[in-house]
This record gives structure tokens, sequence and C-alpha cells, in this order.
């Protein structure tokens, strides 16, 4: 653990101090620098390190928790979490069950996604804009817009770019409410992009709208992102209504 207290740096004096603090830690998390199970430092010794208030990295805490990087163990302290065995979801149950449950959770996401859309516009920071941007220009080089069936790789680079989105709210409790839905919303990722696979063009479609929400995003302009975003929600329940009411095989 000393080794690891080396390499997180004091925070320089700057807006978003927790989103600082907290991108530290998932680093080291990623780096494998904080193994999963691990107790991170004591809140005393981690102020002391990073030279910040207990209230900076109580709120950087609360975003890890959030992004279910680290869990807490009643009065133990805050631990790395452990990688749980993957079972199927219950939102997947459930739409084998009653597909129609399906426009129920794209409404959530219409209110949720659109509000986080427009916030982000005037809260993104250079970086986060940067990030973004990133992840469409990675879907294009990986030509994941051409690719039928929709690769899996592109489920998990859809899931980022929200995350991204998400977190650039700098909105705690935005970032909470949106992570306690997070398993319905990975649950039903499977479900989407097998029936999306079968409406032609449906990935290229979807790469095209989270570009203009990201220009919106980078220009500051909260009601294109909240359009641009609304616009995405209403392809997908237009694709997959024509995928669920003239169902065709998945292309090869």
């Amino acid at each position: 653990m000393d080794d690891t207290l080396i390499s997180i740096s004091p925070i320089v004096k700057a807006p978003n101090i927790p989103t600082q603090v907290a991108r530290q830690i998932i680093d080291l998390i990623k780096s494998g620098g904080l193994k999963q199970g691990e107790r991170l430092p004591s809140e005393q010794k981690m102020t002391r390190m990073l030279g910040i208030s207990r209230i900076s990295l109580r709120e950087a805490m609360k975003l890890l928790e959030a992004k279910g990087y680290i869990e807490s163990r009643d009065k133990r302290g805050k631990y790395v979490r452990t990688a749980e065995e993957e079972v199927k979801s219950p939102i997947e149950d459930l739409l084998s069950i009653d597909q129609n449950k399906i426009w129920e959770l794209l409404c959530v996401r219409r209110i949720l996604d659109s509000e986080a859309a427009s916030i982000a516009c005037t809260r993104a920071t250079g970086a986060e804009k940067k990030a973004l941007r990133a992840l469409c220009t990675r879907a294009e080089q990986s030509g994941l817009a051409r690719q039928v069936p929709i690769a899996s790789e592109g489920g998990r680079l859809y899931a980022q770019y929200f995350d991204q989105l998400i977190e650039s709210t700098h909105n705690t409790i935005f970032i909470l409410l949106r992570k306690s839905i997070d398993t319905l919303l990975l649950g039903a990722f499977p479900f989407s992009r097998k029936k999306l696979s079968t409406v032609r063009g449906s990935a290229g479609q979807i790469l095209e709208q989270l570009s203009a929400i990201a220009d919106a995003v980078e220009k500051s302009d909260p009601e294109s992102a909240r359009a641009a975003l609304i616009a995405h929600i209403e392809y997908l329940q237009k694709a997959l209504k024509k995928a669920i009411d003239y169902p065709e095989p998945a292309p090869e």
C-alpha cells in the first residue's frame, strides 16, 4: 500500500477537485495499483496526501461509489469493489416476457439523459469534452458503424459514452440517480443490440447521433444537446419498434 500511496499526487487548487481525486483513484484501480477488495487509505491520510479538505474527499468517494468502483463496508472503511460473477439481469428476463417494457425504459432515458446532455454543456471541462469526442472517434476508426450484427464492443463504447456524459454534469445526486438504474440499462443492452442488428444502418445512425450530441457539448449549446439526445431516443424507439413488429433474421 505504501508504494501505491506514492503515486497519489496532491490536487492543484482548481474547480472540480472531487472529480480530479476520483480520476486518480480510478486510474490506480485500472492500472492494478489498487487491487479488488483492497482497503483505501484512511480519510485522514488521504486528505493529507492530496492536500484537500474532508468535504472534497467525501464528495470524491461518493462519485466513486456511484460509478461502482468502491464500496463502504460498515465502519471498516472504503474498499475497491470486487467484480461480481456475471449473471443474467432481471431486466433481460423481464424483456423476454414483455418486450413493451423497453418503451418505459426509453421514456426514463429521454428524461434523464436529455437533461444530462444539457447540463454537461455548461459544466463539462475541456478534458471531458475531448473524452466524449474520443469515444466517437474510436467507434469510427474501429468500423463499428459497419459491423453487422452490431458488435458487443459497440455496446461497451455506447455505455462508456453515456457514463462520460453523466459524469460531465458534475452533479453528484444526478450521477447517483442515473447509477441507480444502470443495472436496468446495461441489462437491456443485449436485447436492444440484437434487435437493432436487424435494422439496416442502425449502428451508423446511432454513431452519427452520438457525434451530434458531442458537437453540442463541445459548443456549450444546451438546447442543441437536449434536442440531439431526444432525437437519438426517438430513433431508438422507431428502430426497435420496427425490429419488434416486423422481425427479420439478424444478418450474418
